[in-house]
């Protein structure tokens, strides 16, 4: 068996000195000394790093930089590929490889930190080790994401499905709690409330992407917002709902911002709602032309739609299809 470690930095990638956690390539040697000392197992490992970064700064370059190396690997004889990265933005990378790659690739597998390594309280190692067992095993092909909660349990989730971290906690979930599987010890069970679609569309392979993505305009609902300006550089817009499915549309900020997008026929999504019944709010939804997404991540469906949009997709094509197992 032989697995492909791609690093590329983020905490399970750091050192601690002086109160300050920053980037060291050696990590890369410490991470996989560790496994051999607490598992023993004789893997054939091949390293690389297609970059070296504290995961906040990454970029729409970064993560084409990451899919294009992902995507390059493909061609050897790895059994899988393990890509070590930060937590921060360990939910746009997933989504973005998930993306890329669809749902019948050799395992690839995002893992990440909580602490550095030399930590105690770290979950690194016990992430890495699920995702070489993962691989070795054969339980699943696609993108996935192994991580240790404050419950002890390592659970594993697909690329596609998961949330932002909660504020100052270091737990990972997936979108209503449809994790892949997890881990009771050794032993990997799957959950059985867990359901996807086949891909139904074509994973997108190597994708371009600009440093930002300026041409998207993409807000939160939040008590007084005001809605965003809109001008000839915009191509879509997307807004995160409140948990109902609502934001706020009686105020002439809205108003405004709607008969924007509808006079100049620029696209609006809306991440966060389901087919249930809908509150008096979201009835003009309809009216400006403003499209529900299907039930997904927020985050999944800003990697989509930014993805689209750099790469000659219309995003109304396939935002109702699923890919990489991202819908519900």
């Amino acid at each position: 068996m032989k697995i492909l470690v791609l690093f590329t930095g983020g905490t399970i990638g750091c050192s601690s000195s002086g109160g300050v956690i920053s980037p060291n390539e050696e990590n890369t040697k410490l991470l996989l000394e560790l496994y051999k000392k607490e598992y023993g197992k004789a893997v054939d490992f091949e390293i690389a790093e297609p970059y070296y970064a504290l995961s906040e700064n990454n970029t729409g370059k970064t993560i084409e930089n990451l899919i294009s190396a992902v995507c390059n690997a493909m061609q050897k004889n790895y059994s899988g590929i393990i890509v070590t990265h930060g937590t921060d933005t360990l939910q746009y990378s997933a989504a973005a490889l998930s993306y890329a790659l669809g749902s019948s690739t050799i395992p690839v597998l995002l893992v990440s930190s909580n602490y550095v390594l030399t930590d105690e309280k770290a979950n690194g190692l016990s992430n890495f080790a699920a995702a070489v067992d993962f691989i070795e095993k054969g339980y699943g092909n696609g993108v996935f994401v192994p991580y240790k909660n404050s419950d002890g349990k390592v659970y594993v989730h697909r690329a596609g499905r998961l949330l932002q971290h909660s504020e100052l906690a270091d737990d990972v979930f997936s979108i209503k709690n449809k994790y892949y599987g997890s881990y009771n010890g050794d032993t990997f069970i799957e959950n059985p409330d867990f359901d996807e679609r086949e891909d139904e569309i074509k994973p997108f392979g190597k994708i371009k992407l600009s440093e930002f993505s300026n041409a998207i305009k993409v807000f939160n609902a939040y008590v007084g917002n005001a809605y965003p300006q809109i001008d000839e550089t915009t191509k879509a817009v997307l807004i995160k709902t409140y948990h109902s499915g609502t934001i706020c549309t009686d105020n002439d900020s809205f108003k405004q911002f709607a008969e924007a997008i509808k006079s100049k026929k620029i696209p609006c999504y809306i991440c966060g709602a389901e087919n249930r019944e809908i509150y008096e709010s979201a009835k003009v939804f309809a009216e400006y032309g403003i499209i529900v997404l299907p039930p997904a991540a927020f985050i999944s469906q800003y990697m989509k739609l930014w993805i689209a949009a750099e790469n000659n997709v219309d995003f109304n094509d396939i935002y109702n299809k699923s890919l990489g197992g991202d819908l519900l």
